[in-house]
């Protein structure tokens, strides 16, 4: 990476004039001011909404049927192997070295290019997972037969779900450069219909439970993943942008691709390797083998509005942000990463006051009956407080991690990623012993608020216009608003029940408390004039 006097020098400080005879002249440098990611991210925001609404059914669904029984645990490991590697070759990475790559090429080289470029990227990565999937199936196939295990078992029944779920965020990075949404967005909503579709026909129409009905799953994400797939290439198909599919390994743009993509696997995919350490620490050192299947919940629950939010806000902005540093527009890159890290504060910080205030009522008016009993809500709610206090930590992460990339600075993020990802194993192997699995999700939120401060450090070292003061400013009439919302919520509880919130049936403590918390944060945003409030109310945003 070049520098110049007073900041960052991006590689490509030119700014051609864009193609006008190409179909997709409109996608990414249309936009000219920072805050029209907000539009794109209130759309993916809307359609991962209802993913997650999904979502809860699904998880429902386990409690239902599984507990926190042993045989879940081996399930939530079977299930995050697959996702993990989505974030080293599909939606993490791969998409974060790709998107700036191709947007370069669109903009300097034309259509035609870009869609050899997208082309052969695709076709590689295919071979490759392909192969992976062969190997690992290989390896996992011996270690059981040495070592029969459910986990084992379930792992390579998943395992063909990687190259699916990967070449699905593939296309949709090339829909997210095109600045369409919707079908990337949209995509999960199949899998999660499939999901509680198979699960209540075999677990309650033919009476299938345990392994029996795990294995039914198993072969139903494997179903949803080829319907996301054909989901988001017909969309691509519709955009006029579909790849000329070669095995091109000499092409220039390709090696660009890997060559800056090699450091991403470890930076982008941080979250996902603490993830999977979390459960493998909770397997193997809390001794009822429950551990796993109780972060699951707890996971859930704090990833729910970071992915309704923080990821829709990663999303929409990096392609912008990616844009601005190939034109060599410094202020404009600038203006674009303070905008998303106060609209991340001005809804991660609640988030995390919500969370704390409302995890065991939550966790009890969604899962405790059938097989998840009050125990498991009370254990999974210890997990949940401790995921929570740093779900502010976990929006940030999303901006700062992108906007080092699109300045094509790999280095940084991974050299702080991989010392992040030790310091949590660390954690967890001393926590774990203190507070089980609970201990697991504290080691996560320390590592992910110490990650977020040195990233901040480092990136307005080389961004040195950024607005410090104007950032600290927001954050503090933010964190007020957040005061005003958890005492806000206390108070009218109550008020209400004389005898203690805690009297109140789980689902109206959680209906009461969402209610009062966003009315009182939203009239706090006003009383403090946050803009951000009015970006998140703006239907329509500015032109350039």
């Amino acid at each position: 990476m070049s520098r110049r006097k007073g900041g960052w020098n991006p590689p490509y400080a030119r700014a051609n004039v864009w193609l006008s005879h190409t179909p997709v002249r409109s996608i990414v440098f249309a936009v000219s001011d920072p805050n029209r990611f907000v539009a794109p991210a209130r759309l993916i925001a809307a359609l991962t909404l209802l993913s997650r609404l999904l979502g809860v059914g699904r998880e429902m669904v386990y409690a239902y049927f599984f507990g926190t029984g042993p045989v879940l645990s081996a399930f939530r490991i079977a299930w995050q192997v697959p996702n993990l590697f989505r974030r080293l070759f599909g939606e993490g990475a791969l998409s974060a070295a790709f998107i700036p790559v191709l947007t370069d090429c669109l903009h300097h080289r034309g259509q035609v290019e870009a869609r050899r470029l997208a082309g052969a990227v695709m076709a590689l990565l295919t071979v490759l997972l392909v192969l992976l999937v062969i190997v690992a199936e290989f390896g996992l196939a011996v270690a059981h037969w040495a070592y029969p295990s459910l986990t084992l078992r379930l792992t390579g029944l998943m395992l063909p779900y990687m190259p699916l779920i990967c070449l699905t965020a593939l296309v949709g990075a090339m829909l997210n450069v095109l600045h369409r949404f919707a079908a990337p967005a949209f995509a999960p909503v199949l899998l999660n219909v499939c999901i509680i579709t198979a699960a209540l026909l075999c677990g309650c129409g033919l009476g299938l439970q345990g392994r029996s009905l795990l294995y039914v799953i198993c072969g139903t994400v494997l179903a949803g993943g080829v319907a996301q797939l054909l989901i988001v290439s017909v969309s691509l198909r519709r955009a006029g942008f579909w790849p000329t599919f070669g095995l091109i390994w000499h092409h220039p743009e390709v090696r660009r691709v890997a060559v800056v993509m090699a450091p991403m696997v470890v930076g982008m995919s941080a979250i996902q390797i603490n993830t999977l350490a979390d459960s493998m620490i909770a397997l193997f050192f809390v001794p009822d083998g429950r551990g796993p299947a109780v972060l699951g919940y707890a996971h859930f629950f704090y990833q729910l509005p970071l992915g309704v939010f923080g990821v829709a806000l990663g999303t929409a902005i990096f392609p912008l942000l990616s844009a601005r540093a190939s034109a060599g527009d410094v202020a404009g890159l600038t203006r674009a990463y303070e905008q998303g890290i106060r609209m991340s504060l001005f809804v991660g910080v609640p988030a995390a006051c919500g969370l704390c205030i409302i995890a065991e009522p939550l966790i009890r008016a969604f899962f405790e009956r059938g097989e998840f009993h009050a125990g498991d809500a009370a254990r999974a709610a210890s997990s949940l407080v401790f995921y929570g206090i740093a779900v502010w930590a976990y929006f940030l992460q999303q901006i700062l991690v992108r906007t080092f990339y699109a300045m094509k600075d790999s280095r940084t993020p991974v050299r702080v990623a991989v010392t992040m990802v030790l310091f949590n194993l660390t954690l967890n192997l001393v926590l774990v012993f203190l507070l089980a699995e609970a201990g697991v999700a504290l080691a996560t939120a320390l590592s992910a608020t110490m990650q977020v401060g040195w990233l901040m450090h480092k990136l307005h070292g080389q961004l040195p216009t950024v607005r410090r003061r104007w950032l600290v400013d927001g954050a503090g009439r933010i964190v007020l608003g957040s005061i005003v919302l958890v005492v806000t919520v206390r108070l009218l509880l109550l008020f209400v029940s004389p005898g203690g919130w805690l009297t109140l049936p789980p689902w109206l403590q959680v209906a009461a408390s969402v209610t009062i918390g966003v009315g009182a944060y939203a009239a706090a945003a006003r009383v403090l004039r946050l803009d951000e409030f009015n970006e998140l109310l703006r239907f329509r945003t500015r032109e350039g």
